[in-house]
């Protein structure tokens, strides 16, 4: 079995994994829309010394290289409030094309708390106070409810009809199905696999562990992940299941010198992590 089959048939056993086209991302700010497009914003921070995010599962993160490409009802407040802590080149375009793509991707509803979202993105500017916004806010991830939701905890991107937006939209990016080479089912290939974050000394922002993004890589006129297939179902579970290890009390990662090491067993052997973790005193390893 290979890694990333191996790692795809891990994920059918992970505690409260996401569901697939789902991700579990570091938020740190709820915005509260109202009917008339006013809104409200919430510190989800922790109390911690560390302010640790809020963990939360949202629509799966878009896999973003030098391009401009908004999540679906969340991201970072550049894309989401047109705000930056730093000095942003291109806030004002990321903002824009939240916007943008949000009112394409919403047309036609007729969702009170999706209706109530795009008027605050036709009313809101930068330039305005927003109550609750503070500086050190800036840069975090956002996720919207609709006001008269917000106490039930009922998230915008968790509504019925935002569900189903977002299922008709995966389904309409996919690409035409291919013989998957971790599962062997013929599938809409990934193109773009997600990103792997956790990794001691790599972006924080997350990187590939299967890509082809050379011309040299290019094989037969295929490109990107056309050169391997590999399907978007199992792209989403091994990178998922690879993520998973990779947090820090996931009991399945070790700090061996710089080297970030993860560990898992067959579902038939699952006794055997613990085991291996406790071996190695349960954290750093000196190299």
């Amino acid at each position: 079995m290979s890694v990333l089959a191996s790692l795809a048939a891990a994920y059918d056993r992970l505690p409260d994994a996401p569901p697939y086209g789902f991700s579990i991302e570091k938020i740190g700010m709820l915005v509260s829309v109202r009917d008339d497009g006013s809104a409200i914003v919430i510190d989800k921070r922790g109390d911690d010394k560390k302010r640790s995010p809020w963990m939360l599962q949202v629509p799966q993160a878009v896999k973003r290289t030098a391009g401009i490409a908004p999540n679906f009802l969340w991201d970072k407040t550049a894309y989401v409030l047109g705000l930056t802590a730093a000095e942003g080149k291109r806030t004002g375009a990321e903002h824009q094309a939240f916007k943008e793509r949000h009112a394409e991707w919403l047309e036609g509803t007729q969702d009170a708390g999706l209706l109530a979202f795009l008027r605050f993105l036709e009313v809101w500017t930068p330039d305005q106070p927003l109550p609750g916004m503070t500086d050190d806010l800036r840069d975090q991830n956002a996720v919207f409810t609709y006001e008269p939701d917000r106490l039930s905890g009922l998230w915008l991107h968790d509504r019925p009809a935002a569900h189903e937006i977002w299922r008709k939209k995966a389904g309409d990016a996919a690409a035409g199905a291919q013989m998957c080479l971790v599962n062997g089912e013929m599938a809409p290939v990934a193109r773009l696999h997600p990103s792997i974050k956790g990794v001691w000394g790599a972006q924080s922002s997350g990187a590939a562990l299967v890509s082809f993004n050379l011309d040299a890589f290019t094989s037969y006129g295929h490109e990107q992940g056309d050169n391997a297939p590999v399907s978007e179902a199992a792209a989403f579970a091994y990178t998922t299941a690879l993520n998973h290890f990779l947090t820090k009390d996931s009991g399945h990662r070790i700090q061996i010198g710089d080297a970030s090491t993860v560990f898992w067993a067959d579902g038939s052997a699952v006794e055997a992590e613990e085991l291996f973790f406790g071996a190695f005193g349960g954290g750093e390893v000196g190299s």
